[in-house]
């Protein structure tokens, strides 16, 4: 009797023990793909809508995830914004093939102009600082007193002493782990700025090419993609790296929300895997280490922007 308690007890917790296998070099067995099709659905997460932002453009929504944590002035400032209705019926006025799309009320992004702040638009109670700053001072890393837990990526690194992820945004750390910052990957939403480091307010950007890690530390990250990045892509392009009138006529926001103020039904079922989960630890490792018949040679290496956290459709699965 005691032997058939005890085997069920094993047997139990064999169960409900969530580790994928590894091979002699501590390598997973399984793909990323097979790892996400076997994860727990405890280790997904809804965003929370009142840190999710809504763009919608012509071809479709954009949603984006605020980063709390690492920059929690640009998140109030920017929802207090999008509440007065700022970005409202502006457009991406300098979008860059291969670097950024940056968008907003202004319609001069190469230089920071104090007498912006002259014009009728921006003196009219309804932007006034209770609805938001024009201009905010910079959060371009966040010092903690304790050391940040994240899921380290450990492999070499030219820009940070650590990188890794936590609650699904990459970032860089010091060797303490108590000075943290958000890096400047595939899909980061940063504030862009001219050369006074509390001329940015309203200069949204998302990062639509190759890492821009050359950024971080000096530009505020505050937040990322977390859906519709093809509508982004498909924005026109400007001609030169300042982003000038040729596209004027082009690439309309028509408006911006903070999530919990939308119906709910409106809302895209979003789910996103946890970045402390077991099964993101064993999705960087297969990410380093491909296992998928195409693969040849396994390099046993990644870049940490070349992590993409996982996002699906609830009950639908992992696109």
């Amino acid at each position: 009797m005691k032997q058939c308690l005890l085997l069920l007890i094993l047997l139990t917790v064999s169960a409900c023990q969530h580790t994928t296998s590894l091979n002699k070099k501590g390598r997973p067995t399984l793909n990323s793909s097979e790892i996400l099709d076997q994860s727990l659905s405890s280790d997904w997460r809804q965003p929370d809508p009142e840190n999710t932002l809504y763009i919608t453009l012509k071809s479709g929504i954009v949603v984006l995830e605020l980063a709390t944590n690492h920059a929690p002035n640009h998140t109030k400032n920017t929802k207090a914004l999008v509440r007065s209705g700022l970005f409202d019926n502006t457009r991406f006025y300098r979008v860059i093939d291969g670097f950024v799309a940056q968008g907003g009320p202004e319609t001069v992004p190469t230089s920071f102009q104090s007498e912006r702040f002259q014009s009728e638009r921006f003196q009219s109670e309804r932007f006034q600082s209770e609805n938001g700053n024009l201009s905010i001072d910079p959060e371009f890393s966040i010092t903690f007193d304790e050391p940040l837990p994240i899921t380290q990526v450990k492999d070499n690194d030219g820009y940070a002493p650590k990188v890794g992820f936590y609650k699904g945004f990459a970032v860089g750390q010091s060797k303490d782990q108590k000075e943290n910052w958000l890096l400047h990957c595939y899909g980061a939403l940063g504030m862009g700025r001219a050369n006074e480091i509390d001329s940015g307010g309203t200069e949204l950007y998302v990062v639509i090419g190759h890492a821009q890690r050359y950024l971080d530390k000096n530009v505020t990250v505050f937040g990322r993609v977390i859906y519709g990045m093809e509508h982004l892509q498909a924005l026109k392009r400007s001609t030169s790296l300042n982003g000038p009138v040729d596209v004027e006529d082009h690439n309309p926001i028509i408006k911006i929300q903070v999530a919990s103020d939308m119906n709910p039904n409106d809302l895209i079922p979003l789910e996103i895997l946890k970045t402390d989960s077991q099964s993101f630890k064993d999705y960087i490792q297969a990410r380093k280490n491909r296992q998928e018949p195409w693969f040849i040679d396994s390099k046993n290496h990644i870049d940490v922007c070349a992590i993409q956290v996982p996002i699906r459709l609830k009950n639908q699965g992992t696109p």
